[in-house]
């Protein structure tokens, strides 16, 4: 009898303490849930805005924008070109807030020999904002890369826009914003119904 109350009572408190322990699972869930839930309802800042707030942090000429996500959290890396010295500029993706801001020395001079006929008439570029609106005025989406690519005596923004499982890249005249190319690119290249 001693026994089979022992049982019982050892049952019951197992019972008890995984019912106990399931419940602060379900509830620690919910609060992860929750906070995932707020993160995500927030809205991105823009290209527009990143490039603003980074070349208030080191003036220049921006060269690219790229929107990471990394585990620390979303940003936007901002690469302005000053000089002889490239500045890598880090830009919270929600909050505006200028994560960080590095220098490095720029020693390489090829970027510099370009021949357009508007850069030879003195033209200046347009932003990377202008070329991302630009850009999403022809294909929707969200921006997530601009590259400013100073290649075979031409300059163009490559801005990538990403629509669901479809990446489309938009090439951009650095100087006048007229669209010159669109190139799509889906997740499932191969049509064999598998994400490649």
């Amino acid at each position: 009898m001693k026994k089979q109350l022992l049982s019982s009572v050892a049952a019951a408190a197992i019972i008890l303490g995984g019912t106990y322990g399931i419940n602060e699972i379900r509830s620690g869930t919910a609060e992860a849930a929750s906070a995932v839930q707020q993160t995500q309802s927030k809205t991105l800042i823009g290209v527009a805005k990143a490039e603003e707030i980074a070349l208030k942090a080191a003036p220049g000429q921006v060269e690219s924008i790229d929107l990471e996500k990394k585990l620390s959290g979303t940003y936007y890396d901002i690469d302005i070109q000053q000089k002889n010295q490239e500045i890598d500029v880090r830009v919270d993706a929600y909050t505006g807030k200028v994560l960080s801001v590095r220098k490095e020395t720029d020693n390489n001079d090829d970027d510099d020999h370009y021949t357009s006929s508007s850069a030879a008439s003195g033209a200046a570029l347009i932003t990377a904002a202008k070329a991302a609106e630009a850009a999403t005025a022809k294909v929707a989406g969200k921006v997530t890369d601009v590259d400013l690519d100073r290649d075979d005596g031409t300059a163009v923004y490559e801005v990538e826009i990403r629509n669901g499982r479809t990446s489309t890249e938009v090439g951009v005249d650095a100087y006048t914003g007229k669209v010159l190319y669109t190139d799509v690119d889906s997740d499932d290249d191969d049509n064999d119904g598998y994400d490649d």
